[in-house]
């Protein structure tokens, strides 16, 4: 792929007689993602919109059981899509048209077939629900941490902060950033014991790497952790991202 940058505008969202709640499915050909509600949209009220990134290997089905009930907990929309492939189009094709790492990738018509359709997917998220354009974040585990930094960075118009367990790298795309565009901050976690990301060779460097860009940074280790996502996780970085204190720097 060439770009990282998402092609799409916030929008107010359509007359709808009977809007659908809970888990409803976006599909489009091959592609799918769950969408989580909450149990009412409030009129006059707009939402944050979370959207989770399972690791290689697909565990969107269970990234939506450890989701369920927060959307309505969190009143929030929680967006869970599946990637084309077993990972994601930036690490399975590479950027710049590289030769890709999975063969059946050669099959779909597309250079970035997952960035098409989260364009697809948030044009209909947007014209059905009062999004909140300012409290947009991504939330990513091993592959989809390293591709949830490079999108989410490459799009700081868009997300407002990226939440990301043992990323591995980051792949910015300078030229899909505005000039005088905010910086994201981000919250980073891994274990102390990573064998696949080690701490000293992985971890501290991405986190130095991405302060020196001027990016603010929550990071935390989990002492004893390998590469499996603590079990506070998930829970300690929606409390970041929904608390009042980050609210007030964004």
């Amino acid at each position: 792929m060439d770009t990282l940058k998402l092609r799409i505008e916030h929008k107010r969202p359509e007359p709808v007689d009977d809007l659908p709640m809970g888990l409803v499915w976006i599909e489009q050909g091959p592609h799918r993602a769950a969408l989580l509600t909450p149990d009412e949209i409030e009129e006059g009220r707009e939402y944050p919109l979370v959207t989770v990134l399972h690791g290689a290997g697909r565990q969107d089905e269970l990234l939506m059981k450890g989701c369920k009930g927060e959307a309505e907990r969190r009143q929030a929309l929680f967006l869970i899509p599946r990637s084309l492939h077993m990972t994601w189009d930036l690490i399975a094709m590479g950027m710049s048209g590289g030769a890709s790492l999975d063969p059946a990738v050669t099959e779909t018509t597309s250079a970035r077939p997952d960035l098409d359709f989260f364009e697809y997917a948030y044009d209909l998220i947007y014209r059905r629900f009062p999004v909140d354009r300012d409290r947009q974040a991504l939330l990513g585990y091993s592959d989809g941490a390293s591709y949830g930094l490079s999108v989410g960075l490459s799009n700081p118009q868009i997300f407002s902060a990226v939440m990301a367990w043992a990323a591995g790298f980051l792949a910015l795309d300078g030229g899909a950033i505005p000039e005088g565009a905010p910086k994201p901050p981000i919250y980073l976690e891994y274990g102390s014991h990573d064998e696949l990301f080690p701490l000293e060779q992985v971890a501290k460097p991405m986190q130095a790497n991405l302060e020196e860009l001027g990016y603010e940074v929550s990071f935390h280790v989990d002492q004893g952790g390998r590469h499996w996502p603590s079990s506070t996780f998930q829970d300690e970085a929606l409390d970041w991202f929904f608390s009042e204190a980050w609210e007030t720097r964004s």
